[in-house]
């Protein structure tokens, strides 16, 4: 079970691993003279950074023995947690503001599916982590969870920047990856006899995301798009 742990925290490194190439051209590069870079876009990323490095620290803490550290640290995911999925969602705000009268106005539609799907998953799997933190295998899976979603907005822009993907393209096969990913673990549940049901949770959720990316030029996505933008934004 140790294992596991470490596993985690290796794991959780190289989603920052992949962010850090994934954002280097667009953002990592400019520093510290940030071209159009908003203080929203700043705490964003420093709040997911914070979060990562949480994912990080508290598999080792149980590792090492430390559990009641563990705890202690723990409860600064009762804030850091909604900060994240607040501020994901203003991302989102943002950048549909910011197409407004652009030639890009009708293509954020479209891509607001990773703004939406961002957000609620992490909100789902982060609320379902809290409700479960007293079982711990079940509190650790839908942690797990949460670092999944880096994966996307990570190697997909790195597949994008370096080897001159469409986002479609890398938004697919970072989906498939995130997917496989998780169909993985929750076969082995399975076949080890483990609680399969949070990575099964966890594998609806990132398919249903997957398929709304799917459909995102359809009229129906457009549909709800300029309808949640109007209602929300």
């Amino acid at each position: 079970m140790l294992k596991v742990y470490r596993n985690t925290a290796i794991f959780v490194i190289l989603v920052m691993i992949g962010i850090q190439w994934g954002f280097y051209q667009t953002y990592t590069s400019e520093f510290p003279n940030f071209v159009d870079k908003t203080v929203t876009i700043h705490i964003h990323g420093a709040l997911l950074m914070c979060w990562l490095i949480l994912l990080i620290v508290q598999p080792l803490l149980i590792q090492t023995g430390r559990a009641k550290l563990h705890r202690t640290i723990g409860k600064v995911s009762y804030v850091l947690g909604p900060l994240v999925i607040l501020y994901l969602f203003l991302i989102g705000k943002g950048a549909y503001w910011r197409s407004i009268g652009t030639p890009y106005e009708q293509g954020n539609f479209m891509t607001m599916v990773l703004d939406i799907r961002g957000f609620l998953s992490f909100a789902i799997f982060w609320a379902l982590a809290m409700f479960y933190r007293k079982i711990p295998a079940t509190h650790m899976r839908y942690m797990i969870a949460t670092g999944i979603l880096g994966i996307g907005p990570g190697f997909g822009r790195g597949l994008m920047h370096s080897f001159d993907m469409g986002i479609g393209t890398a938004l697919t096969i970072t989906d498939i990856a995130g997917l496989a990913l998780v169909g993985f673990l929750l076969v082995n549940d399975i076949y080890r006899k483990k609680n399969y049901k949070p990575f099964l949770v966890v594998f609806i959720v990132l398919l249903v995301g997957s398929l709304l990316w799917q459909v995102r030029d359809s009229a129906a996505w457009l549909s709800f798009a300029r309808f949640y933008a109007g209602a929300f934004y």
